[in-house]
This record gives structure tokens, sequence and C-alpha cells, in this order.
């Protein structure tokens, strides 16, 4: 596998899909421990969690059966070298998507950070595919090139809030945009694949037209100066983060960045937590 290369295809058309990454082994023990929990989950608050998706928030703190999802090796010498040669987890989730699913407001990971488009990458995002990844089942779907785009760029159909955004024929755009930055890309990809994209990419969750569901983990990651969407200090249990590798522990947040960035009460935040 030839990273460097892949950090310039990311660059350049915003994503890359890294196929059968993930041995089989692993993801049965990831799904042995998600599966149960899917059984009694709600589905979604709104249109755009998805009525018909079900999530579960804060994935580290379930066990080391997640944690090979986040702390992979390949995936993170990829997104550290995007991510000014560092990052953190800023979201740990996996989403259900069940039969019958609308396609999803499309929307970009990064929109909270307060800077202009096109912008310097704070986040990339990674979707591991915990089952076979199809055009029917409701794929993520991406708009290729679209990090590049301006504040003034923005697909059909987004209409300021995610409450108010109505589903129009795929594949049209309101013309902002060149036709090649408009296309939609579909990204099928068998189970145990990776799909990593910036955060400042236009994308969203397909519509599943299928009659089985489609399981994605979703390891999104932020510069390791930038906030985080989750506060993971109070959400993964100080004795469950304390058996974590210190590669996971680093990377909820348990580091420091250069030169004294997270520490606590001066001191590098892993002496407190095994204190």
């Amino acid at each position: 596998m030839n990273h460097a290369d892949i950090i310039e295809t990311i660059k350049d058309q915003g994503y890359f899909i890294i196929e059968n990454l993930m041995p089989k082994d692993k993801l049965d023990a990831c799904r042995g421990v998600l599966d149960p929990m899917f059984a009694g989950q709600r589905t979604g608050r709104n249109q755009f969690e998805g009525f018909k998706t079900q999530r579960i928030y804060s994935l580290p703190k379930y066990g080391p059966a997640l944690w090979p999802f986040f702390n992979n090796e390949d995936v993170l010498k990829i997104i550290k070298p995007l991510l000014w040669g560092d990052c953190l987890i800023t979201a740990a989730l996996a989403a259900n998507v069940l039969p019958g699913e609308q396609p999803q407001a499309f929307h970009v990971d990064d929109g909270f950070y307060p800077v202009p488009r096109p912008r310097a990458a704070f986040s990339v995002g990674a979707i591991w595919a915990m089952d076979d990844f199809t055009a029917e089942n409701g794929a993520t779907q991406l708009i290729p090139y679209s990090h590049l785009w301006g504040d003034d760029q923005h697909p059909e159909g987004v209409l300021g809030t995610f409450d108010a955004f109505q589903v129009k024929e795929p594949g049209k755009a309101d013309g902002w945009a060149t036709p090649e930055n408009t296309r939609i890309v579909t990204a099928e990809m068998p189970r145990g694949s990776v799909l990593i994209f910036l955060g400042s990419l236009w994308h969203r969750a397909g519509g599943n037209v299928s009659d089985g569901a489609r399981l994605g983990l979703f390891p999104q990651y932020c510069a390791a100066w930038a906030r985080q969407q989750e506060n993971f200090f109070l959400s993964v249990p100080k004795e469950t983060v304390a058996k974590m590798p210190e590669d996971m522990q680093a990377l909820l947040g348990y580091q420091i960045h250069p030169p004294f960035m997270g520490h606590a009460g001066g001191i590098h935040p892993t002496k407190t937590l095994n204190s």
C-alpha cells in the first residue's frame, strides 16, 4: 500500500477507498459486540439522524473489539499527514441503516469550524463497511472535488437546516460548480473495506431500498489541536481508558500536543490517568 499516493488522491478528489483492509476475525468480533446492542436500539430523532437508522455513539467505551477500527496503522498513516501531522478522534459512532431509509441530507463534517471555504483540512472521516456497501442498501454518496467549493456552493436540496432539507433528484446540483464537480459517486465496497474522506467533502448516506440492514463504523478524526465533537473524557470511563493501548489513549485526547496543549495540572494526562 502506497500511503503517499493515497494521500495525494484524497487531496485531489477528496476521498479514497481501501478494499478488504480489516480481517474477518476482527469484523466478526466487533459485530459480536454491536449486534446485540442494535437489537434494542431506537432509531433516529430527525431526518438527518435517520428515522430508520440506529446509531450508537462513543464506541471506544465498549471494549477492545472496537479499538482496531480507530487505531488502524494504515488508516492513521494516511490521516495524520492530512491533519497537520497528528490527530484525535473527534467522533466515534456506528450507524445501522434499516430497509426503507431515505437518503440523508448532503452535508460536510467540519461545518462547525468557523473558517471560510475552501479551507485547510481540520477533520478527516473514515467509514468501515461492516456489511457490503451497495447502491441498493444505501452506500455513502460523495461529490468528488466538492471540498474545493466555496461558501456559496452547495448541492441542490441543502436549504440551510437539516429539518428543511427535501430530497431531490440524485445527481443534480444547482450549477454553482462545473458538471465534473457535481457528479455523485456511490462508495460501493465489500465488507472490511474503509472509505477515507476529507471533512469538507459534501456527502450523505444513500437510501436503503434493499431488504437488509447496512452497518457502518464511523471514526472521525480532527487535528490534534482542534475541539472534538464528542467529549470522551466524560463518555468513556477512565477505567476503560486505562486498559487501552497508548495510541488509543492518545487518540481520545490523553496526550500532549506541543508544546503543552492538553496537560492536566501541569503534567502529562496519562500520569494523572494512572495515578
